[in-house]
């Protein structure tokens, strides 16, 4: 999403100019900023020989900007209890289809920030002709998807963490193609999510602040009048809005790109039918006309 790096310094000296005026607001603007700045956890989860080790070395080899992979204990092992899956985003692979025992682990989670990774595609369908072969796992991947409740993407995991490095490139099916693009893509965009989540949490606490903090209200106020937070209110805004998100112009490259962004959401307004989505419409204008004066060189706030 990049607004976390884009603002480190300036909200590290907001925490420092908070608690100069007052302490106790200022340890609670620095834990606040502290769990913003955090990566992403990536959990990586699924039964016992699924390759989880496979895909979360995929995954960082990929690199996801702002996240960290990690593997979770296997599901379903007799005398142990499951793991917790309590990642930032969470990637449950499977095997030829979904078990029972997978149903129940990912029975909770939420399908905008977990995904079914059906690895090993290779070895599914009786035709070696790549092109069927791909077919067959990708159709594969849609019944997971019905039968377990998340999103599922095919995956050669194996051939993926090697990153083709073979002389032919290809797996023993003939497939030339791991998946671990779309499957990096779905991960990132969650990943995107939860850094968005974050900043609302973020700008709620500071808004907070602001209002029982007497000495420190101007430098709060200041901050959140600022580019960086109408950039984080804006990223927030967006997960209220993905039926609009779709059909939305291209991002600005130019002031008259961000120009026509911001009348695009101007005409968004009056169609939505809840104070809550009427305000995340807002907060993406206001942020394509402060965007606007950027790309233009106009001063403003």
């Amino acid at each position: 999403m990049g607004t976390a790096d884009a603002g480190a310094g300036e909200l590290t000296d907001l925490a420092a100019e908070v608690a100069a005026l007052d302490e106790a607001a200022g340890d609670r603007v620095r834990a606040a900023v502290a769990a913003f700045r955090a990566p992403i956890r990536v959990q990586t989860a699924g039964r016992a020989g699924v390759g989880r080790s496979t895909v979360a070395a995929a995954l960082t080899a990929d690199g996801i900007d702002g996240a960290v992979v990690e593997e979770s204990d296997a599901v379903d092992v007799p005398g142990a209890p499951d793991p917790m899956l309590d990642g930032d985003v969470v990637v449950y692979i499977l095997v030829e289809a979904v078990r029972d025992a997978d149903r129940d682990a990912v029975r909770n989670l939420d399908p905008a920030q977990a995904l079914f990774v059906l690895n090993k595609a290779d070895t599914l369908g009786a035709s070696r002709v790549p092109a069927d072969a791909w077919a067959t796992a990708t159709a594969r991947a849609a019944e997971c998807s019905e039968e377990g409740g998340l999103p599922a993407l095919p995956l050669i995991g194996t051939h993926a963490s090697a990153g083709t490095s073979s002389k032919s490139g290809i797996s023993e099916s003939g497939i030339s193609e791991s998946g671990i693009g779309a499957v990096s893509a779905a991960v990132a965009d969650r990943v995107a999510r939860a850094r968005a989540h974050r900043g609302e949490i973020l700008l709620n606490t500071l808004r907070s602040q602001a209002a029982r903090s007497l000495a420190s209200r101007d430098v709060l106020e200041r901050y959140l009048a600022g580019d960086h937070a109408v950039a984080l209110g804006a990223a927030a805004a967006r997960l209220h809005l993905a039926d609009c998100i779709a059909d939305e112009p291209e991002p600005p490259r130019t002031a008259a790109d961000a120009g026509r962004c911001a009348d695009w959401w101007r005409a968004q307004l009056a169609r939505q039918p809840t104070a809550r989505r009427r305000r995340a419409v807002v907060d993406i204008r206001r942020h394509y006309v402060r965007v606007g004066r950027q790309l233009s060189g106009s001063p403003g706030t």
